[in-house]
């Protein structure tokens, strides 16, 4: 009987964490071309071959009671032998039994030889198995309901809209440095953004922060003052990595455009709350102001760009407008689906910076594997540059 995917998945989960990173990658790159129910087919062979592989190497219980057996008779007294004299060995005796040890000796090796070049055929052949079927074990994977984590688990309004957010346990690491980006050449068409001053926030954070914080001025509701995000489903790739990568990028776009760019973290490893970013935007009178998130949802199959606005401030009146051109030039440069525009006052992000124009975008949806590849891809990622470059521009001729 087929194994319950939701074990599958744990399983499969367990056996990427202990892939090296340029292994996963190479796997992630080989699996993007498949179809779905292959992918779904070879992750379950693959869980299989490495529980095989696991039961091959299980010791046999009944030896090791046998000698424990063996030690415990052993340790037995022995009646004291009694001296006798040594029998005289002759020159012909010596000789033989050097040969015959020598003999003996050359036989013990060829079997020690020819155990080992077993060994090492079976444990090939595992390996080959391993390879040819971990390429669709990790997208099966992508079929893993990861919980709504993003923005919206970490800036609700009440608990009773807050989503669950599922973690995984990681051991610590060293803090991964922030990544430094090249520069990226100009689109023919790119705008001109002379004196547009733009803020960024790359969404999350490497730790979850210690702090709370109101949600609005004008509403009771605390929160947590920020979260780590979401998890990619194939790649593992966090949320608030993959946003400081993609801000990383926009900001050098931006600024080859003649804007001000201003980016709210340029690392991972910070303590900022989503108050503290949005008064980052206030304080330098942005003109701009943009949330980057990538955020999952619980149902796998979800996919799409989609924006949020805030519902009170300046820009209450023609902020889902402006949302709609936001996510739909980028949903366009994916060739994504564009979910909307929603004004809402459940992100704190969006609440205190509601004086100037201020927009959250969800570029995808790491728990659906398609929006994934999109997002990891680099060319994407200069696309995505692009596109807000070109809202940026009909946001200055407006």
């Amino acid at each position: 009987m087929p194994q319950d995917y939701n074990d599958v998945e744990l399983k499969f989960k367990k056996i990427l964490k202990g892939l090296p990173e340029d292994k996963r990658k190479e796997l992630f790159e080989r699996l993007k071309s498949m179809e779905p129910a292959q992918r779904e087919e070879m992750i379950r062979k693959i869980v299989s071959a490495n529980e095989n592989r696991h039961e091959v190497q299980r010791p046999n219980k009944p030896v090791k009671n046998q000698n424990v057996n063996q030690k415990k008779k052993s340790s037995a007294p022995q009646p004291k032998p009694t001296a006798k004299k040594a029998p005289e060995i002759t020159e012909k005796d010596f000789s033989r039994k050097t040969s015959e040890t020598k003999t003996k000796s050359g036989k013990e090796l060829i079997i020690v030889i020819s155990i080992l070049v077993v060994f090492c055929a079976a444990c090939l052949g595992i390996k080959v198995l391993f390879d040819d079927k971990m390429d669709a074990f990790v997208e099966k994977a992508q079929e893993t309901a990861v919980s709504d984590v993003s923005e919206t688990t970490n800036e609700i309004v009440s608990t009773s809209e807050i989503t669950t957010t599922t973690t995984v346990a990681s051991e610590e690491t060293t803090p991964t440095p922030s990544p430094t980006p090249t520069m990226i050449p100009l689109a023919a068409d790119s705008p001109d953004l002379t004196g547009l001053t733009i803020v960024i926030d790359p969404g999350h954070q490497e730790q979850r922060s210690e702090r709370t914080e109101k949600v609005a001025d004008w509403l009771s509701d605390e929160k947590c003052g920020a979260t780590s995000g979401a998890v990619g489903v194939t790649s593992g790739v966090p949320e608030y990595e993959l946003t400081l990568k993609i801000s990383l990028k926009l900001k050098n776009y931006l600024e080859q455009c003649g804007a001000t760019v201003i980016l709210t973290r340029e690392t991972n490893d910070v303590d900022l709350t989503n108050q503290e970013r949005a008064q980052i935007a206030v304080d330098n009178s942005a003109d701009i102001f943009i949330r980057i998130h990538t955020d999952a949802a619980n149902d796998s199959k979800s996919s799409g760009v989609k924006v949020f606005v805030p519902d009170s401030g300046n820009y209450k009146s023609s902020a889902v407008g402006k949302g709609d051109i936001l996510g739909q030039t980028v949903a366009d440069s994916l060739g994504l689906e564009f979910l909307g525009t929603k004004a809402t006052s459940m992100y704190t992000g969006l609440n205190y910076a509601n004086s100037v124009a201020s927009f959250q975008i969800s570029l995808g949806l790491l728990s659906n594997s398609n929006d994934e590849a999109v997002l990891l891809d680099e060319n994407n990622q200069v696309k995505i540059c692009e596109a807000i470059s070109q809202f940026a521009g009909e946001f200055k001729e407006s």
